[in-house]
């Protein structure tokens, strides 16, 4: 290869190398060497044109053909695979030390992250257990991780935190940076900076109001359910959400993020994301945890993106992130996009599905400011004038709210369940009195939409878009809440016909088995199966000893695996069914419940 100026290399690794697999210490400790060989090849290669590359196949093979069903087998033949190494070893191909999952059809690329790491010793000083426990946090947490390529960056890592010891002497963070200019060293302290903690309390005349500030009316028979705490379906609107985390912008804590001197009167709302992991009570207190996701350089100023998470209890309600503009702060050299950033989506090229207008009132801003953004501009004529406006304009997030309900009007027919998320990008003031004409492209369950003041045409929102939850998913949910779950019956069941059978089915088990049922995002019931013990038994809660294998699914997925309509080899590789411990035990199990269940 050397000779003729040309190679291509294939090494065939494996999942359980990459990932690790119960039971397979020498088979993964091969695939996963088998990389380390690919990668030296390539960096030795690549001057003569050699390039070597490794894949990590699915497939089925001889190996697993008494183990995996024989339609699964057949969408993992070898066929679907060969042409990725094809690909590799062509000479137009370019690819080089690359990892790749393959298998049914799909392929994707694997890379290594490194977090940015912590700086655990002082100058001159012993290194001790103490601090790399205080530091840890901050070791593991790969929030704004870089993607080394090459040994060098490695190295280079640890030689620009031994200069940093040498230079300030003691323990601080590693402010290593993705950002090349050097005046930027300080954003790196505002990166992942959290505010204090806060929270936020609210009662029905607080969502009331709200719903009143965004325009919704007795005027429109159906807005009853958000201003009449009477109403039998009286609902908290969803954009709601932003009152209660805004306190996060409002309250002056963009002030004191370290490293960022920001100019509270340069501060334009750029863009907007919120998301609800349930509906919004209709009263309630919410604890909310801001922080800094990242800063981003426009040129003509800097982004602030400010995540906002906000809790009932321990179960987190709603997700924001502002993107906050600071004018004139840009041009530092630093990245200009981030993956942390929520994206607006340009709005589909066709005529629009679906429009609604609303004409505010004189008084929108006045009224919407009583939800808790007293921001002067939006009421002092003087005030407005000083940042170059003719008289006070509406809240962006006004406009906001008055857009989303009409996307919650036109396509979820009020119903607050439907709502999941939406995104905006604010792209001019309004004034109170002027009319909003809401554009609506509906394209599967999200609903694309753009804000227009009617008469000028200006668009005052864009490139936005609400997700809302389908139809069939909220039915779904509705008739099995508080009741019992279907699983529990055939736990009990089963407990039941071991107290005849168990000695024989322990000797031919061993093993204890861990049930983790979910219903929606939650853990529902756990149960175990004991097959090691005595004459065996099943009980309600964790296992009492530990589990030989933990298995997590949805009841629903459970019945179906229960009846025979869902394969569980199928349900684990699609990720429905997940395992740990030694789940090849999993397939004892299985027998067990064919042969003596007859469920």
């Amino acid at each position: 290869m050397k000779k003729q100026k040309f190679g291509r290399i294939i090494m065939t690794s494996s999942a359980s190398g990459i990932y690790g697999n119960f039971g397979q210490a020498n088979y993964c400790a091969a695939k996963l060497g088998l990389l380390g060989l690919s990668n030296c090849l390539a960096v030795e290669g690549e001057k003569s044109n050699i390039h070597c590359n490794t894949i990590a196949p699915t497939a089925g093979s001889r190996l697993t053909q008494n183990i995996l069903p024989d339609d699964l087998l057949e969408a993992l033949k070898p066929d679907y695979v060969a042409p990725l190494v094809l690909w590799l070893c062509h000479e137009s191909c370019e690819e080089n030390g690359g990892l790749f999952e393959v298998g049914a059809g799909w392929i994707g690329k694997l890379r290594w992250e490194r977090t940015l790491g912590a700086i655990v010793r002082q100058r001159t000083q012993p290194m001790t257990p103490e601090a790399v426990k205080a530091n840890w946090t901050k070791i593991c947490d790969f929030d704004n991780a870089t993607k080394p390529q090459r040994i060098q960056e490695s190295i280079g890592g640890i030689i620009e935190a031994l200069n940093k010891i040498d230079s300030d002497g003691g323990v601080s963070a590693n402010h290593t940076s993705n950002v090349t200019s050097t005046a930027t060293s300080g954003f790196a302290g505002a990166i992942g900076h959290k505010l204090p903690p806060f929270s936020s309390s609210y009662t029905e005349l607080d969502t009331i109001m709200y719903a009143l500030g965004v325009g919704a009316s007795i005027k429109e028979p159906k807005d009853l359910k958000f201003i009449y705490e009477g109403s039998s379906d009286f609902s908290c609107l969803p954009t709601f959400g932003v009152i209660l985390a805004q306190k996060s912008i409002m309250g002056g804590g963009l002030a004191e993020i370290p490293g960022l001197s920001v100019n509270l009167a340069k501060v334009l709302h750029g863009e907007q994301y919120l998301e609800l992991y349930k509906p919004l009570p209709r009263a309630g207190k919410l604890k909310c945890e801001a922080i800094v996701a990242d800063v981003l350089d426009k040129g003509s100023g800097l982004i602030i993106l400010m995540d906002v998470y906000s809790y009932s209890g321990e179960e987190l309600i709603c997700y924001n992130q502002f993107s906050i503009f600071v004018v004139g702060a840009g041009g530092f050299g630093g990245k200009r996009t981030s993956d942390k950033a929520k994206v607006a989506v340009a709005i589909p090229n066709r005529p629009p599905d679906a429009v609604l207008t609303d004409t505010t009132s004189l008084n929108q801003a006045a009224l919407y400011r009583l939800s808790g953004d007293w921001n002067p501009l939006h009421i002092d004529p003087d005030f407005a004038n000083l940042a170059g406006f003719d008289k006070p304009i509406l809240h962006g997030l006004c406009t906001f709210g008055f857009s989303a309900r009409h996307v919650l009007q036109q396509f979820a027919d009020n119903d607050v369940s439907r709502f999941k998320a939406i995104k905006v990008r604010f792209a001019k003031p309004v004034y109170p009195g002027q009319t909003l004409q809401t554009e609506m492209w509906k394209e599967g369950n999200r609903i694309h939409f753009q804000t227009k003041i009617q008469g000028t045409g200006d668009i005052v929102i864009s490139n936005a878009y609400v997700d809302l939850v389908p139809t069939a998913d909220v039915v779904a949910k509705t008739p099995s809440e508080g009741r019992e779950l279907q699983s529990t019956l055939v736990f009990e069941e089963i407990g039941r016909r071991l107290q005849h059978i168990g000695g024989e089915v322990v000797k031919k088990v061993n093993a204890v088995f861990e049930w983790h049922i979910t219903k929606g995002e939650n853990t529902a019931a756990k149960w175990t199966i004991d097959l090691k013990n005595g004459s065996g038994k099943v009980y309600q809660g964790t296992a009492k000893d530990s589990a030989d294998v933990t298995i997590t699914l949805s009841d629903e997925d459970f019945m179906e695996v229960v009846l025979g309509k869902l394969d569980p080899q199928k349900a684990f590789f699609s990720g429905r069914l997940k395992a740990r411990g030694n789940i090849m035990l999993s397939q004892k199990l299985q027998m067990i419940l064919k042969e003596y269940a007859k469920l």
